[in-house]
């Protein structure tokens, strides 16, 4: 049986648990907000561009513009987190969740080096929910450990941790 994330996150463990998930129905929270200085008016601006190339179905170009933004914002110590948050709704949109999830993964890692926990934790919940959708039970135990302590630290505002619990609650 596959464990329900739920259940591990309010047990904190991954006894057996009898129900699989309904399919995930990502991105269901709204992102956490961000706050860049916008030194970078053209990352907006190809962020923009890519997010027009996957409305169109120009997913190749699309995922290498993401790619490409996502490199410079890096490099440039910038929190990459709007411009990968939308490579993985396209993921996801294109029924590749896990590669989505994988997406989501580094997200929480990019969270984590930018002191973005909130965004950390929602990259975690989500990427935990589409690894438990597709089986992947040892990843989706990981991703509830990492998320838990998260859940209960002042890091994460009350609001932000009641969506997230309703969100688990949905699966």
């Amino acid at each position: 049986m596959i464990p329900s994330l739920a259940l591990i996150l309010a047990a904190g463990s991954c006894g057996d648990i009898p129900a699989r998930p309904a399919r995930s129905t990502f991105p269901a929270l709204a992102r956490p907000a961000i706050v860049h200085a916008d030194t970078q008016p053209s990352l907006s601006a190809k962020h923009r561009e890519a997010d027009g190339l996957a409305f169109t179905g120009k997913f190749n170009k699309a995922r290498t513009m993401y790619l490409a933004v996502i490199a410079v914002m890096d490099s440039s110590a910038i929190f990459p987190g709007e411009v990968l948050w939308s490579l993985a709704s396209m993921e996801f949109g294109r029924s590749r969740e896990l590669s989505a999830a994988a997406i989501l993964d580094r997200l929480a890692d990019a969270s984590v080096r930018y002191g973005r926990p909130e965004w950390q934790a929602r990259a975690l919940l989500e990427a935990g929910l589409l690894y438990q959708n597709h089986g992947r039970t040892d990843l989706s135990v990981d991703r509830a450990r990492r998320l838990k302590p998260l859940l209960s630290s002042p890091a994460i505002s009350a609001s932000e941790r009641a969506q997230m619990a309703e969100r688990v609650a949905m699966k």
